[in-house]
């Protein structure tokens, strides 16, 4: 959906075109945790018995759905889990 208009999307390149490329990359930092706080919000909604583990996982395997391919996505979110679970009984002794 894009409903801006031409104009409009031209004063948005504008604005921020004039910050500093410190401020656009700590726009762009804090964009990223927002859209991963959503989807972490709407996993735990529909999911409210999850682990910590498994919503990490879950929360990894939306963000980058499109980025990789399923089996890699699995392969990824596999060894997340295997690293996530070790390093939890670490933290617990």
């Amino acid at each position: 959906m894009n409903d801006t208009t031409k104009e409009i999307y031209l004063k948005q390149f504008e604005i921020i075109n004039s910050q500093s490329l410190e401020q656009r990359i700590k726009g762009l930092f804090e964009l990223t945790e927002l859209s991963r706080e959503i989807i972490k919000n709407r996993i735990k909604e529909a999911h409210p018995d999850l682990t910590e583990t498994e919503l990490k996982i879950e929360t990894f395997k939306t963000f980058y759905r499109l980025d990789f391919d399923s089996i890699t996505l699995n392969q990824i979110a596999s060894s997340m889990s295997n690293y996530l679970e070790k390093n939890s009984d670490v933290a617990q002794k």
